[in-house]
């Protein structure tokens, strides 16, 4: 059973809101348990740590709010990058390496198997995708460490940049990348939350998406964040695995045509969900 939550974030220096004792030594040491480091999640004007690794949000069609992961680092635990070693051939080390060069940017990972002597024997690259927000989740975060405020009467002014998370960024190298290998005949994985899913299925033609297969270039490894009530925080789990050729990646960057725009009402509709 998941717990409640609002519009709101969820997640501090990787504990659940409620865990707010441990939130706060993460805080003070400017931690990140991800990446076992300083949080690199930073005000682009000041430097200063946010340590939001999650927000609360509910999409259009979404019932209910979810946690909607917001730092790519949340995703750098064994329950993520583990389930790629299932790719590869039996023989060899496990390997995950990270920013990676190519065509004058970057691979997040490469994983693969390597051989005794380092002679890389299979390899995949993979990409990490979390969301962008729109907005500023800033004055939440002030008031959730600050003992005389509740971060909950904070005004809700953000959102989620879905365009540029997925079609400018995810999508855009999917193709570009995506095309390098499988002129290669190895996989580009990307790794996403199930919201990222849901969404591009609902507003592109995601019709080129299929159970994973090693032929197809691109895939998409989506995951859920369950709620883990053993350890009061959110944990990774599998939530589907998927590939498209690089037709169907192009399916999915061009949004359909609508027949005719929404009514004034249907798009006042739309608005009014989201409060």
């Amino acid at each position: 059973m998941q717990p409640d939550i609002e519009k709101y974030p969820v997640e501090f220096y990787g504990e659940f809101y409620a865990n707010r004792e441990e939130a706060k030594k993460g805080m003070e040491d400017d931690h990140c348990p991800f990446v076992d480091g300083t949080c690199k999640k930073r005000r682009k004007s000041e430097g200063e740590s946010i340590g939001t690794c999650a927000v609360g949000y509910r999409g259009q069609g979404q019932a209910e709010y979810k946690p909607h992961c917001i730092c790519p680092h949340r995703f750098e635990t064994p329950e993520v990058l583990n389930e790629i070693e299932s790719l590869f051939v039996n023989e060899g080390e496990y390997f995950a390496t990270p920013e990676v060069p190519l065509q004058g940017t970057s691979i997040d990972y490469v994983a693969g198997k390597r051989a005794d002597d380092g002679t890389v024997i299979d390899f995949a690259g993979v990409e990490i995708q979390a969301l962008d927000t729109t907005g500023s989740v800033w004055n939440h975060r002030e008031a959730y460490f600050d003992d005389d405020a509740d971060m909950e009467d904070v005004s809700k002014n953000y959102g989620i940049n879905w365009a540029m998370s997925l079609t400018k960024t995810m999508m855009q190298q999917a193709y570009k990348k995506g095309q390098t290998f499988g002129e290669w005949g190895e996989n580009l994985i990307f790794l996403v939350q199930d919201v990222s899913i849901d969404y591009i299925r609902d507003n592109y033609d995601a019709s080129g998406l299929r159970s994973a297969r090693k032929d197809d270039p691109v895939h998409f490894y989506s995951y859920r964040m369950d709620y883990n009530h053993e350890t009061d925080n959110y944990e990774w789990a599998i939530d589907e695995k998927l590939s498209a050729d690089i037709d169907g990646v192009t399916d999915m960057m061009v949004p359909p045509d609508d027949d005719a725009p929404p009514t004034r009402k249907e798009f006042c509709d739309t608005i009014e969900k989201r409060f």
